[in-house]
């Protein structure tokens, strides 16, 4: 697609997608065409659902964008996320201590979920022990997106009852917490949000509740992701693993590497607020157009080698992260707890073979496994 068609339009459903990667980065670059805010266009939520779109950073254009981003960028400065560093790299001793004496087990069910979780519950206030509940509440988010045959479009129906109903606990549980803090303020995000006001306006509940959703999840499942997928590459390239445990600087260039090699999410949605034309294509106000990072950051135009896995590129400007605007809040937090992982395995573990990884397979945004057996040799 990249080199017959970079910018297709889907004929079934009028949707542009772009593959290459200076196509992708002008479209992240351009929020005055190439727009976030979907309300328009969007079919109506099922009304026995809860509403997780209102306030969500990823779906709102300027002005108000950048006042909400400002609110929630006050828990992911260089200086907080630096201050928890000492406690991520303890939580990830203690995780793994659990497994102390076992030569097999889950790094997902036993660190890259938990870990991500108990970080952003702790900086939102909610608590950590609740993991196994945003977990499940997780799979029902993306229990949404349905594997579809070739040339179906989806139907829009209702939402299965049993998706409804966690998603409805969900709501009913950020809601409490919303109170809880209301009632009685402390030191985290949650709180800063029940106070916060912008143009002179308090946050609604269900927009703090949108903010809270996504933050918890977008928070723990990407950095899940990111996880197994860097044991997934380096069981690909040994060799690679075997540079990095020898010398640990090459970690944060590796991290980068595995973002661009399998990304965590594959594809980014805009909607065209204007008529424009890409890469040729004409595309009228209000196309909606899927960026996919996944196929830009194996661009032969970009990368000498793109299909190599090379934990030594530089520069590596790959858009996993996304770009301009929208780009990931959280991406240094996921970075600082990925380099705590690999550090603390190598540390561990003088080798670790990985079973059979079970992906997260209805879900075509995302790329990653939700479990990942390993077999460990302990150093």
């Amino acid at each position: 697609m990249r080199a017959s068609h970079p910018v297709w339009r889907d004929p079934l459903t009028g949707s542009a997608h772009v593959f290459r990667y200076h196509d992708l980065l002008h479209v992240l670059s351009t929020p005055e065409v190439y727009g976030s805010d979907f309300t328009g266009v969007m079919p109506p939520p099922d009304p026995s659902a809860p509403n997780f779109v209102e306030g969500v950073l990823t779906m709102i254009d300027p002005p108000r964008h950048g006042k909400l981003r400002r609110l929630v960028s006050q828990a992911f400065t260089p200086r907080v996320i630096t201050a928890l560093e000492p406690r991520i790299i303890q939580l990830t001793k203690d995780l793994l201590d659990t497994v102390a004496g076992q030569d097999e087990f889950d790094l997902v069910a036993v660190l890259a979920h938990p870990l991500p979780v108990i970080v952003i519950a702790e900086m939102l206030g909610i608590p950590a022990e609740d993991r196994e509940l945003f977990r499940a509440w997780g799979e029902a988010l993306l229990s949404t997106n349905y594997e579809l045959e070739t040339g179906e479009v989806p139907d829009n129906s209702a939402l299965p009852p049993d998706v409804v109903a966690q998603l409805t606990e969900m709501r009913d549980y950020l809601l409490r917490h919303v109170d809880l803090h209301r009632r009685d303020p402390r030191d985290n995000l949650t709180s800063r949000l029940a106070f916060a006001e912008v143009d002179g306006d308090r946050l609604t509940d269900q927009e703090i509740v949108s903010f809270l959703n996504f933050l918890l999840l977008a928070g723990h499942l990407t950095t899940s992701l990111l996880m197994g997928n860097s044991l997934l590459c380096f069981a690909e390239a040994p060799e690679a693993e075997a540079a990095a445990r020898v010398n640990r600087a090459l970690i944060p260039g590796a991290i980068e590497e595995v973002l661009r090699f399998k990304p965590p999410v594959v594809m980014q949605a805009r909607l065209t607020t204007v008529d424009t034309v890409l890469a040729g294509v004409e595309l009228p106000a209000r196309t909606p157009v899927m960026g996919w990072p996944m196929s830009g950051n194996r661009d032969e135009r970009q990368y000498a080698s793109p299909s190599s896995f090379d934990i030594t590129r530089n520069p590596n400007p790959h858009l996993t992260f996304g770009h301009g605007i929208h780009f990931c809040i959280g991406a240094p937090l996921g970075r600082m707890e990925a380099r705590s992982v690999l550090n603390e395995l190598f540390d561990r573990y003088r080798s670790i073979e990985i079973g059979e990884p079970r992906y997260y397979d209805r879900s075509p945004d995302v790329f990653g496994v939700k479990a990942l057996p390993v077999t460990v040799k302990r150093s």
